[in-house]
């Protein structure tokens, strides 16, 4: 993966990169404008998730995500908030920011069919304020938070119109550049994962037990994986398309799949920025989110998901392993899904597949 650093929101801001502005004759317009995007925003934003904010819990929520390495809010003026991931896919060549897998047959084809024509990531990104959309990073969304007002029992009840949103938003200095942190290696779970499913006489230690008095703090020896980890439910794959999306989904480094029999859902391997040494350095001050203060940490389920090589009713997938996730599905002409392997039999699928790889 290159290591060269993203083009920051700073930047874009201040108008180094933004629209061409030329004048171009018919047959020059007809040119893909992907020969003259100047960053490839499609191949750098990954949307995960949407919601709206109601009510302080909501707007708490935001202010915690927002709180995550490369994690950015939008708001569209129909009150949607959406969740992006901001970081190049690992296919994107970062100096003349052009596809390595162009045409080839790994190319999703939610790439393929992508209309240029019509790219709403180039009209509305590269601008400093959109009336079509607003990126909200951690400034733009205490001047959001200053325009609203509560009931005693926390609901919105107040807001600006859109337009003297944007008006307002367009009066605040650039946010500061930032350098962003590059995803985190492999885990040890995952590692401990293949070792399991590889190496012969490779077996799980029992787990130490504990008694109900000498167990008083969840978190007690505890990698901190929610710091670590941000989970969004996605749809199960009912056709081959939405397969596809995951696929591309996928090749955003720090992006895996979660796959259940309930429900699925895609994980971000992200820190907090307040994490020092695996603790929370606002534990206990009023800027740390209500969402972490009020975490029943018995309840947790970061810890069993990310900490354990084989948790129960999930099953990590990771672009190395799509190929062999497609292998377990079955679809009609019209690609749409007709069989798929629960989770443990996908699970056991991947390890086979490793097991074949490692005896070659």
């Amino acid at each position: 993966m290159s290591d060269s650093p993203l083009i920051p929101w700073s930047s874009i801001e201040a108008g180094v990169v933004g629209p061409d502005d030329r004048r171009l004759s018919h047959h020059e317009a007809l040119a893909s404008p992907c020969a003259s995007c100047p960053t490839s925003p499609c191949c750098t934003y990954l949307q995960l998730h949407t919601f709206q904010v109601r009510s302080i819990a909501d707007l708490d929520h935001a202010s915690y995500l927002l709180n995550f390495d490369h994690i950015e809010l939008g708001l569209s003026p129909s009150g949607d908030w959406s969740v992006y991931y901001r970081y190049p896919c690992r296919f994107l060549d970062r100096q003349d920011f052009t596809c390595r897998i162009h045409d080839q047959p790994e190319q999703p084809r939610i790439c393929v069919h992508y209309n240029p024509y019509q790219c709403w990531y180039r009209r509305v990104l590269p601008k400093r304020v959109s009336h079509e959309f607003l990126r909200i990073d951690r400034q733009r969304l205490e001047y959001v938070m200053d325009q609203l007002a509560f009931n005693p029992e926390g609901n919105v009840v107040e807001q600006p119109e859109w337009t003297a949103l944007v008006d307002g938003i367009a009066t605040l200095p650039p946010a500061p550049a930032e350098t962003p942190a590059p995803p985190p290696a492999e885990d040890e779970a995952t590692t401990r994962w293949k070792e399991l499913a590889v190496l012969p006489n490779s077996a799980d230690t029992d787990s130490p037990t504990f008694t109900y008095a000498e167990q008083r703090d969840a978190c007690d020896g505890c990698a901190a994986y929610c710091c670590k980890t941000l989970v969004f439910p996605t749809e199960m794959p009912g056709t081959r398309a939405g397969l596809d999306f995951l696929q591309f989904a996928l090749g955003f480094p720090g992006v895996e799949l979660g796959v259940g029999d309930a429900a699925w859902s895609l994980i971000v391997r992200t820190t907090c920025r307040h994490l020092q040494a695996d603790r929370c350095s606002i534990y206990g001050k009023p800027e740390r989110p209500q969402v972490c203060k009020y975490y029943d940490a018995w309840k947790c389920t970061y810890r069993v998901h990310f900490g354990l090589p084989r948790p129960a009713g999930l099953v990590r997938v990771r672009l190395e392993e799509f190929a062999w996730l497609t292998e377990c599905f079955r679809f009609d002409e019209f690609g749409t899904t007709v069989e798929r392997l629960p989770a443990e039999g996908i699970r056991s699928h991947i390890e086979d597949h490793w097991r074949r790889t490692i005896s070659v």
